[in-house]
């Protein structure tokens, strides 16, 4: 079940491949089971500092393990978003060579808060040891996963560090949240067409009888709660993109999780409507209409997600 290991910050879109829409009522703390379970190596393995602190760890040198552990050394909040299946996790971490303790990797974020968290998936269909270290997780969860032999081995290649047995990891979950943006849903201006969403969050677009409005316009559908986008952040998103014609340009509730580069990468990544996320709070829905040149109208639906 578990799949390829990636931890680096750029394989956010690797990590983010193949989500597709389900209903967010899915996380529920009642109905969430955890795939891996604690072990003698993630129970023994002692953590330095508190959650958001770097961490170092001291590990028995005489536990064998024959498949990968996960262990909460710490709770966080008990009336947080619980990450079940089809879910987006912000998470900082980092990977200790289990016999000396030498860091092997470690995310950005725990020496500097300003930097977003790392995106995890948590899907069945995108598994990997990261992601189900993290299912059933609430923010403030601070996890150890203990790698099993092989899972060490492949993680150590990717991180340069071929002399490390055994891999420790520690991973303090920043966020949580479910992969459609949510909350009561707001009027459009005039001009504008209908957006409506299905029991499971995926949007729908009614075009008007009318001719698009000119330009580039936005709107905010559905109001999150979540930080303010900034021009140099990544943005994790859903995307439904339909021409004025009606037809259907992209559905990110098919093909996968989006992730929509920073400002200055817009024109590169060929992503038109970027600077119209910028300021708004991540877990919104937000409509925008791109009418440039009156022959390529289009509406375009994003949920933002996250940021990387």
């Amino acid at each position: 079940m578990l799949r390829r290991i990636i931890p680096a910050t750029a394989a956010a879109a690797l990590l983010l491949a193949g989500a597709t829409g389900c209903s967010a009522q899915q996380a529920q703390a009642s109905d969430c089971t955890a795939t891996l379970q604690p072990g003698a190596l993630s129970d023994s393995t002692t953590v330095l500092g508190s959650f958001g602190e770097v961490p170092e760890i001291s590990a028995p040198e005489d536990i064998e393990i024959l498949s990968t552990q996960r262990t909460v050394v710490e709770s966080g909040d008990s009336d947080g978003y619980v990450a079940g299946e089809q879910s987006l996790v912000g998470v900082n971490m980092a990977f200790f060579d289990a016999a000396s303790g030498e860091t092997l990797f470690q995310s950005e974020g725990f020496a500097d808060s300003s930097r977003p968290p790392q995106p995890l998936l948590v899907a069945e269909e995108t598994a990997n040891p990261l992601s189900e270290a993290v299912r059933c997780t609430v923010p403030g969860d601070r996890v150890v996963l203990a790698l099993s032999p092989e899972e060490s081995t492949q993680l150590a290649g990717q991180l340069g560090a071929p002399g490390a047995d055994a891999i420790v990891g520690v991973v303090d979950v920043v966020s949580t949240a479910p992969i459609v943006a949510e909350g009561p849903a707001r009027g459009l201006p005039n001009g504008f067409p209908a957006v409506v969403t299905n029991e499971e969050g995926r949007a729908g677009v009614v075009l008007p009888p009318t001719d698009a409005p000119a330009g580039t316009t936005a709107a905010v559908r559905i109001e999150g709660d979540g930080a303010e986008v900034t021009a140099t952040d990544n943005v994790i998103a859903q995307v439904l993109a339909v021409g004025w014609d009606g037809t259907e340009q992209e559905n990110t509730w098919n093909t996968g999780l989006k992730l929509l580069y920073t400002e200055a990468d817009m024109a590169q990544s060929g992503v038109t409507y970027r600077a119209e996320l910028t300021g708004q709070s991540i877990g919104s829905q937000v409509v925008i209409v791109e009418n440039e040149d009156g022959a390529n109208a289009r509406v375009v639906v994003v949920d933002i997600l996250g940021v990387s």
